[in-house]
């Protein structure tokens, strides 16, 4: 008895095809999103360059950087021998230069390792060198009729995409020479306000690439925070000194000031969560101001926006220098993501070649075996 030999019909075969179709779309479909998938995570976790330039940035691009400045009143130079010493250095804040029993150098520890509740240093009234006592913060960084004024401006960063880097630089550095608060002090005679002091935040996603670093010259006293904790530590009345610190790929943040080898600052940050970087420094005497900063690798927290008191458009890092205690919320931003539009177009239309090729070659195999039956 001969065995029943099952023939596949045309219909048989137009079925095979549609499954193995639907087959290879489905394979398709998982293929592109597990590769996107990966495109995602290499990108957040190991390509700040990709992450940054996905913003739309580019080296034309204006970026802007908030910050609040104080100008200050030149204080008087009281004798030492005529009241107590506790006295004349509390009194003595700016312009030493042409003050007696003027010291200076980089000073660590005149500020708490942690800010305080409002978000400002706190000064540890133990100063060694003779301009660094008495240090009153509620003046440096508040108004107070009659010795500091508030004023806001903004930093212009230039934007390196290749290099992932946002950077600026000013070997003279007066940025409130057109006030009129101290105007007619003496130390102004120049042309230049000589005294004044600063603070901004530059709000970021950790991204545990180890390529996140931050760097900042400058004379006179310089504090930097990452959160609420010290990371660079450069007080005092003294020469351009760099500061830097760097976010290892395991969350520690090493720091160094000068010619120090980077150490361990006692900080560690996580993956995916909110930071912001702090910035506070002072300009207390009449000699140069210089002052430079650069942030490499790390995905700032920047808003689209039509800059306040300016004609050009640009980006602004989402931060409000007017109160000190603001944290940018980064859900309210617009945080720097990977655009994975273009990733997934290029992916898509190799997937969707490969399902149409193979659709292709199912239907001329059909019709072959088709041809051969009749």
């Amino acid at each position: 008895m001969k065995k029943k030999q099952f023939k596949f019909k045309a219909k048989d075969l137009g079925i095979v095809a549609f499954v193995v179709f639907m087959m290879a779309t489905g394979l398709a479909v998982f293929g592109l999103s597990q590769t996107m998938r990966t495109i995602d995570e290499v990108t957040i976790s190991k390509s700040p360059t990709a992450i940054l330039a996905s913003a739309g940035l580019s080296e034309e691009k204006d970026v802007f950087l908030s910050v609040a400045y104080y100008d200050q009143r030149m204080d008087e130079c009281v004798n030492l021998y005529d009241v107590s010493a506790r006295e004349a250095l509390a009194a003595r804040q700016f312009e030493w230069s042409k003050c007696n029993y003027y010291n200076t150098g980089v000073e660590k520890g005149l500020v708490n390792y942690d800010l305080n509740e409002e978000y400002m240093p706190v000064a540890t009234g133990e100063g060694k060198l003779t301009p660094n006592r008495g240090i009153d913060f509620a003046r440096w960084f508040d108004a107070v009729d009659g010795k500091s004024a508030q004023y806001v401006g903004n930093l212009k960063l230039e934007y390196d995409a290749e290099k992932a880097k946002f950077s600026f630089s000013q070997k003279e550095f007066y940025p409130l020479d057109e006030v009129e608060f101290s105007k007619g002090d003496g130390v102004n005679n120049d042309g230049h306000n000589h005294l004044f002091t600063m603070n901004f935040a530059v709000p970021f996603t950790v991204l545990l690439s180890g390529e996140e670093s931050f760097g900042i010259t400058a004379d006179d006293d310089t504090w930097v925070f990452v959160g609420n904790k010290l990371a660079i530590d450069m007080g005092g009345i003294h020469e351009a000194t760099t500061g830097r610190f760097v976010i290892q790929d395991n969350g520690e943040v090493y720091s160094a000031v000068g010619d120090e080898e980077l150490a361990y600052s006692g900080i560690t940050v996580n993956a995916g969560e909110g930071q912001l970087v702090r910035i506070f420094h002072a300009d207390r005497d009449s000699a140069d101001s210089v002052f430079s900063v650069a942030l490499s690798g790390m995905n700032l927290s920047i808003v689209d926006t039509k800059l306040a008191n300016r004609e050009d458009e640009g980006v602004q890092i989402a931060y409000d220098p007017t109160d000190p205690t603001y944290v940018a919320p980064l859900g309210e931003s617009s945080v720097v993501k990977p655009d994975g539009t273009k990733g997934f177009i290029v992916m898509a239309t190799i997937e969707g070649v490969m399902v149409i090729v193979f659709a292709v070659l199912m239907a001329a195999a059909c019709r072959y075996l088709l041809r051969g039956r009749n």
